[in-house]
């Protein structure tokens, strides 16, 4: 039976933070093993039960995760940071899989329906599978274990990442412009400094929007 890698990300519309993209890798058998320990979509877990699910998890499956920081986040076309983290994935899941067992990759889609073709294709260019070999659709991450496990390790890993932050930076939330405590932070740090932190993508509109307002920027 195939091996499934599911693929998730965490971060992709934060302002603050990095962007992290995971897979977990399992037996096609051992999908029933992913939903028995409790694999769902990680907006539906609460943040301090997820480590403990992902712990189960990674007994009992391959886990990975790519890390993009803030200031690479700015600087590329998003669709193809995820792109390139998934090709990522995809080379190290293929080195640990046993022959003759390919893997089949499922993903929560990162772009619209329309352009999902597209992006299988290029995928599939940029890691040497078959087109059929790799699905992706939206609310994968609610649909399929595989790939609620991948959103689970990326929610995790991406909070540890932010914990880190904090001990740098001070509390600024998760980074997403919805959270006050996030354009607080914001808005006290260009005050302060005249530009903004090295953390923050720049280009996103609760940045651009301060920036404008900014009499010292």
């Amino acid at each position: 039976m195939k091996a499934v890698l599911g693929i998730d990300e965490a971060g992709r519309g934060a302002v603050l933070g990095p962007l992290v993209v995971s897979g977990v890798l399992v037996p096609g058998e051992g999908l029933d093993t992913l939903v028995e320990l409790g694999a769902r979509d990680s907006k539906a877990v609460p943040r301090e039960r997820r480590k403990e699910l992902l712990a189960g998890i990674a007994q009992a499956a391959w886990v990975k995760a790519v890390v993009i920081p803030a200031r690479v986040v700015d600087q590329e076309n998003l669709t193809q940071l995820e792109l390139s983290a998934a090709a990522k994935i995809v080379e190290e899941a293929s080195s640990v899989t046993r022959h003759p067992s390919p893997i089949t990759v499922v993903m929560d889609a990162p772009v619209a329906p329309g352009a999902i073709p597209a992006f299988r294709a290029r995928l599939a260019s940029a890691t040497g599978l078959p087109e059929g070999a790799i699905s992706a659709y939206p609310k994968a991450d609610s649909l399929h274990p595989a790939v609620s496990a991948a959103s689970l390790a990326a929610k995790v890993i991406r909070d540890a990442y932010v914990a880190y932050l904090h001990t740098r930076y001070g509390d600024f939330g998760w980074g997403y412009p919805g959270e006050g405590k996030v354009v607080e932070f914001l808005t006290r740090w260009l005050a302060e400094r005249g530009e903004l932190p090295p953390i923050c993508r720049t280009r996103w509109r609760t940045a651009k929007r301060l920036l404008d307002r900014s009499p010292v920027a």
